[in-house]
């Protein structure tokens, strides 16, 4: 289990990056997007070729040392591509934005160097399962390098990132934008992880071979974060249809009791088949509510003969017929009224009672011209409904 999970984030990583480069051919010139697919590209070979089995497999075949040095190599590179980024989301200025960069560039450059020679004078040797190290103050020199420069990166990430949200204002671009500084937060907590290596180091001289568990947590975590982010904007078909059909069949349901006390003494108003009418599909949840919603003010308008001639709650006729009522009338908005008199007119039906006579008297009025605001309303008739 724990070398599968080794393999969820470079595979994360590298599809991504190859999503990106297939969905902007304008990639190689865009700054945004060749810093997000070298990220992408870099952080997925480097945990791909460090997660364990990987090493274990690489092992018999070529010396580890260079493997490693490699893929510190590679992360390093990763989170320069992130400053990279911070720079571009920084400033609209083309050319402030390119000088930026080249500063940022050469300052990356003369990281590797100085971590290249840290990590050749330290003397690294593997052995099974474990990496020694013969200048531990060097190595360790060159681990809290590492730390301090990827943290760097990502706190120049996470305050552009910041920035950025606030100036776009509220949508699914700041929302993406919000899980992507969510998913620097974690990234930091992920290098800074390389810490806890200081310990055993000092300590022992040596430390484990491939990822720790807790870091390959956290890098899936951060890639899952980073997909998340960056494909927000993809989102609002299919998740927004999901979330509406889900809401339909709750306030399908919810309504259930109002429609079936109208049912039971209006069986004539139901116009789908029974399993229809109690368990919507997915696909029709959103059709159902509509129908329910039908259903409930054709069973109101054949009450209309024993609904009370005078009772509590908005009573009179408005432009739009007979229906719930509503801040339409009056600017009143009783649901507890009304639900006295549906109550109060079910009542007299099953008496035979009908104190408006044959033309009956206006049923409560709709709570709204839209669909939504007269679902709303009468959830909160049925709630008022199913107390009594």
């Amino acid at each position: 289990m724990s070398g599968a999970l080794a393999y969820v984030a470079p595979a994360v990583f590298l599809a991504f990056a190859g999503f990106r480069l297939a969905l902007s051919s304008g990639a190689r010139t865009d700054p945004v997007q060749r810093a997000i697919c070298g990220f992408a590209a870099c952080s997925g070979l480097a945990l791909l070729v460090n997660a364990p089995p990987t090493l274990r497999l690489l092992e018999p075949a070529i010396t580890t040392e260079p493997v490693i040095w490699a893929t510190r190599a590679l992360k390093a590179y990763a989170l320069t591509f992130l400053a990279l980024l911070a720079v571009s989301l920084g400033s609209d200025d083309r050319r402030t934005s390119r000088r930026r960069a080249r500063r940022q560039h050469a300052g990356a450059l003369v990281f590797q160097v100085v971590a290249a020679v840290l990590f050749a004078a330290a003397g690294v040797r593997v052995v099974p399962g474990a990496v020694v190290v013969e200048g531990v103050t060097l190595f360790l020199l060159y681990t809290a390098l590492f730390v301090l420069y990827g943290v760097g990166c990502l706190a120049l990430l996470c305050g552009a990132l910041l920035r950025r949200a606030v100036a776009v204002g509220p949508g699914r671009v700041r929302v993406g934008l919000r899980i992507l500084t969510l998913a620097g937060a974690v990234g930091a907590v992920w290098t800074a992880w390389g810490l806890s290596d200081i310990v055993s180091t000092a300590a022992t001289g040596r430390q484990p071979l491939g990822e720790h568990p807790v870091a390959t947590l956290l890098s899936a975590v951060t890639a899952l974060l980073v997909l998340a982010g960056t494909t927000v904007t993809l989102w609002g078909g299919p998740l927004a249809a999901t979330g509406r059909r889900w809401q339909a069949r709750r306030r399908h349901r919810a309504l259930g009791p109002l429609w079936r006390a109208l049912h039971e003494a209006t069986p004539e108003i139901a116009l789908a088949p029974a399993p229809e009418r109690l368990r919507p599909g997915w696909r029709t949840a959103e059709f159902a509510l509509y129908r329910r919603v039908i259903e409930i003010h054709d069973g109101l308008l054949l009450l209309r003969p024993h609904f009370p001639a005078h009772g509590p709650g908005p009573a009179g006729p408005g432009p739009e017929g007979p229906g719930l009522g509503g801040p339409g009338q009056d600017g009143l908005d009783d649901p507890a009224a009304d639900a006295a008199r549906i109550a109060r007119a079910l009542e007299n039906r099953r008496r035979g009672v009908a104190p408006g006579g044959p033309a009956g008297v206006p049923a409560p009025r709709p709570g709204s011209d839209t669909l939504e605001d007269e679902v709303a309303h009468l959830l909160r008739v049925t709630q008022e409904f199913t107390r009594r």
